[in-house]
């Protein structure tokens, strides 16, 4: 079996190109399901996050896993599959494993060492769990990046002081604005990216914020944290002149904010300057408003520039983490590789000593049937150490199979040179060990 991952993130293609992948709630249990019915693909996990979409699969047949895959994420984004295969990377086991663990643990994220991103793949285990698309092996992948992920944040230092997107935001704002003391806030949305936001604003200063949600409920739950004002989206028109600074997070399919609407805005608020930052992806702003006078639009690609001078910084305790998740996916790997080795070998034992057991039983009943017990037990011995010697050299290569078409070819071979041909194969949908979930 192999374990392959398939994916674009903010380093491999612009917002342009992610939010025509971005994936919605609702849609994951059914792209899970249908990517599990492709005949290849064994086990099937969806992570997608404003700055990434990636998919894990376990697969007999890692090229047309890979394929179905492509074909995917090219029909997601309407676009052929060439056209979508540059912005994608592909990586297979050890390279999918390491890749996976990286993420978990903040060290491939746009802001290094940001919390969020553990919450979101913990996320992506559990909906594959409740699609009855994770089985043995992705569970277990899974239980070890979260390990890997907690020991990495927990022995170095990736996560203190870390920045996140919204941190990000108020730091570009700053730049505009200077003091931030006093600024009118609006934020778009009321999640978690939103509560983040309205934080770090309130901290510099922020005091007036103004929250709009398409439910007044959640509006209304977030703005009480900070004594602000709940509105709904529909409302937002005569709101905006107000607004200096605007964090955008929706889970909207289409732009929240039109030019016309800002534009309005700006004529009431007589020339005075507006900062609007989008972490949102799909992106909630359109951004044809960036060409209006005074007005500052930021997409999350933007923050990159701001996130660069706190990279540096932490690049030390990023190796370091490395060496941690390194180490942790050894371990992962030589389970994983145990899978396919340890059956045969326990066959090919087993078959082997009850050949010998055979044999030895026919001679002590014809040739050496008066032979004292301490004799027979030396003969016993001998016959074991014999068959151990023997296997010594072919059990030690099955242990130590390289991890691609020439361990595959050399698990065939064995099979056939013991007569191993029964089905060792684990993770099989059919067998009770790889029920999924």
């Amino acid at each position: 079996m192999r374990i392959c991952h398939v994916g674009l993130n903010h380093k491999t293609a612009p917002v342009e190109m992610r939010e025509k992948l971005a994936v919605q709630a609702d849609e994951i249990t059914s792209i899970l399901q249908s990517l599990f019915s492709e005949k290849p693909i064994r086990e099937a996990a969806l992570l997608s996050t404003c700055n990434r979409v990636e998919v894990t699969v376990v697969t007999h047949d890692p090229d047309a896993a890979i394929a179905s895959v492509h074909e995917w994420f090219a029909q997601k984004s309407n676009l052929k599959a060439s056209e979508i295969r540059p912005y994608l990377y592909t990586y297979t086991t050890d390279d999918a494993v390491k890749h996976l663990f990286a993420v978990a643990s903040g060290l491939d994220s746009l802001v290094v060492g940001e919390p969020q991103i553990f919450g979101q793949v913990k996320s992506a285990y559990e909906q594959a769990l409740a699609a009855g698309t994770a089985g043995h092996i992705l569970h277990r992948l899974y239980q070890s990046t979260f390990s890997a992920a907690k020991r990495a944040r927990s022995d170095t230092g990736i996560g203190k002081q870390a920045v996140n997107v919204s941190s990000c935001a108020v730091e570009l704002a700053k730049k505009i604005f200077g003091n931030l003391a006093g600024r009118t806030v609006m934020l778009l949305g009321a999640g978690e990216m939103a509560e983040l936001a309205a934080k770090h604003l309130h901290a510099n200063g922020c005091k007036n914020i103004l929250v709009a949600n398409r439910t007044l409920a959640r509006a209304e739950k977030l703005a009480r944290e900070f004594n602000g004002h709940a509105l709904t989206l529909e409302q937002l028109p005569d709101y905006l002149d107000a607004a200096d600074i605007i964090v955008s997070s929706t889970g909207a399919t289409s732009y929240v904010l039109l030019p016309d609407m800002i534009k309005n805005a700006m004529e009431r608020r007589e020339g005075r300057a507006m900062f609007l930052a989008d972490i949102a992806v799909p992106r909630d702003i359109d951004p044809r408003i960036a060409e209006i006078d005074s007005v500052y639009v930021y997409d999350i690609d933007d923050l990159q520039q701001v996130v660069q001078g706190n990279r540096d910084q932490r690049q030390e305790e990023s190796e370091r983490a490395r060496v941690l998740l390194g180490e942790e996916m050894v371990v992962f790997l030589n389970w994983l590789k145990s899978l396919e080795s340890v059956p045969l070998i326990r066959t090919i034992q087993q078959q082997a000593d009850a050949m010998r057991q055979d044999e030895l039983n026919k001679a002590f009943s014809k040739y050496l049937k008066h032979i004292p017990e301490d004799e027979r037990e030396a003969i016993e011995r001998l016959s074991k150490s014999l068959m151990k010697r023997f296997l010594h050299s072919s059990m030690q290569t099955l242990k130590t199979l390289p991890d691609d078409i020439e361990g595959d070819l050399l698990m065939g071979a064995a099979r056939k040179l013991f007569d191993a041909e029964q089905d060792q194969r684990i993770g099989v949908r059919e067998s009770d060990e790889y029920t999924a979930g």
